[in-house]
């Protein structure tokens, strides 16, 4: 649409026409808060557009510059004591404990450094007013709570935040600990009925996986994440999840690799499964799972490459049938990369051929033959991204992808000994660009984002200026370079 077709008047801004129904809708494409904060003074029609926005998560900011004795404390409680108004378009709020270090904390990086940024160590003045301001927030929907200290704090402050969210109509709590959670806490928890999504992650302490909390959950809860399964019985494990009929969404950290494959029967509505693979293990479970994963992604490490043979047919187990979406392998051993398979390429498109659209595997070796497989035997993949060997020639990258017509992310991490400057000066030549060039521009190719090694290179169509005045179209490819590991 051009909006200078719709202006009544010389004097009358373009923005302005636009509906108001529209507005918040292109603001929420915003990810910079300064952004927000300056588009909420335009107008009263962007700011009606833009407040709501600003306000729809809330967390503390801790300061320390060089020099300063004393830290400067940003916290949102103020401005909703003192705007009420504003409490109503609150949906998530993060606070952390006396202590936290790590979580949400602001960082000056010109002149500052690293110190504690809990708002009850530098501010316990402030605390009331937080409590206060959590109570206004009466359209509540998350809370997250993070608290790093290592040496265990005084859990009253977390207490009295959950006093007072359990008169909100709370739907997702988020909980970081690092010591963990006393029986006292977790009492208070288990009173909470109605949430969607549940994620615990605590370091220490007693492991935490909805033992006694699932039933009064079972009816509403969709997104769970128990960050510390480690030593838990599978027994337990399965028991505790089988009251969970309605997930979507589960990540387990620590959870038998035996168990997974009974976990699925119980849960027929999952989509999304972030688990960890710890080697082949006994199980006497051959029922096909009830899930249809959409999503899956396989955490492993192996002190040698073979330790890696019993997980390809441990994937291929978790889904049965055609429904893989999006599939990420983050794949670790001390003896080098992991080579996929090919013959695991095969019988994973024998299953997912139709619905596979994105592949990951960066930690994990591929060869560019097996790359023109992949986009070969999986026609609707969009995205690709793993680690091949340095090729001198730029022909064989052109070929891997020549029939992968649907693809429009291709990223290769190239195992190359070689020193930076000699890898940079080899990638950023002119018969890597004319090749990066015929990927985007080959009839039917919908390439436009490749990275090789360090460089990425972006292409789009632009308007230019002729010569002769007149506009004309233009591919464009841009290229920088992201990062090398190791520098």
């Amino acid at each position: 649409m051009r909006f200078g077709m719709a202006l009544p008047g010389p004097n009358v801004a373009a923005v302005d026409c636009l509906p108001l129904d529209v507005l918040p809708l292109i603001l929420e494409h915003l990810t910079d808060r300064r952004d927000l904060h300056t588009c909420a003074q335009l107008s009263k029609a962007f700011h009606n557009a833009a407040t709501p926005l600003l306000y729809r998560t809330l967390d503390v900011r801790v300061t320390m510059y060089t020099g300063m004795q004393r830290a400067i404390v940003l916290h949102p409680s103020t401005t909703i004591l003192q705007r009420p108004e504003y409490a109503k378009y609150v949906r998530h709020v993060r606070e952390n404990g006396p202590k936290n270090t790590y979580f949400n904390v602001f960082i000056c990086t010109s002149y500052s450094f690293a110190d504690s940024g809990a708002v009850g160590f530098h501010r316990p003045d402030l605390m009331d007013d937080c409590r206060k301001a959590l109570k206004m927030c009466v359209n509540l929907e998350g809370f997250t709570w993070s608290d790093d200290s290592a040496e265990g704090t005084d859990e009253g402050d977390f207490m009295r935040y959950l006093d007072i969210l359990q008169t909100l109509p709370l739907r997702e709590l988020v909980i970081q600990t690092f010591y963990g959670l006393s029986d006292s806490v977790w009492a208070k928890l288990q009173d909470f009925s109605g949430l969607t999504k549940v994620s615990i992650w605590c370091m220490e302490g007693k492991p935490r996986i909805l033992q006694g909390w699932s039933e009064k959950l079972g009816a509403s809860l969709t997104h769970l994440e128990l960050g510390r399964c480690s030593g838990v019985p599978a027994s337990i494990l399965i028991s505790v999840l089988s009251h969970l009929p309605r997930l979507r969404a589960l990540r387990l950290k620590g959870a038998p690799s035996a168990a997974i494959l009974e976990i699925l029967t119980f849960l027929p509505q999952l989509e999304t499964l972030d688990t960890e693979y710890f080697g082949a293990a006994l199980t006497r479970y051959d029922d096909v799972p009830a899930a249809n994963l959409r999503h899956l992604t396989v955490r492993t490490s192996s002190v040698h490459i073979q330790g890696f043979q019993q997980l390809w047919p441990w994937i291929r187990r978790l889904t049965p049938r055609p429904s893989l979406e999006s599939f990420t392998l983050n794949a670790f051993s001390t003896q080098g990369e992991a080579l996929v398979p090919r013959s695991f390429i095969l019988d994973m498109a024998a299953t997912h051929k139709d619905t596979l659209k994105r592949f990951k595997a960066d930690s994990t070796q591929m060869t560019l033959k097996d790359i023109e497989c992949m986009c070969t035997v999986f026609p609707n993949l969009e995205s690709l991204s793993c680690t091949t060997m340095w090729s001198p020639e730029s022909a064989p990258y052109e070929e891997a992808v020549q029939k992968a017509n649907k693809l429009r992310e291709l990223r290769l991490n190239l195992h190359d000994w070689r020193p930076t400057h000699v890898r940079l000066a080899g990638l950023n030549n002119a018969n890597i660009e004319v090749a990066v060039r015929n990927m985007m521009l080959r009839e039917g190719a919908a390439l436009r984002l490749v990275g090789i090694g360090s460089i990425v290179y972006r292409g789009q169509w632009i308007y230019k200026k002729a010569e002769d005045g007149s506009d004309k179209v233009e591919f464009e490819i841009t290229s920088n370079v992201i990062k090398d590991v190791w520098d």
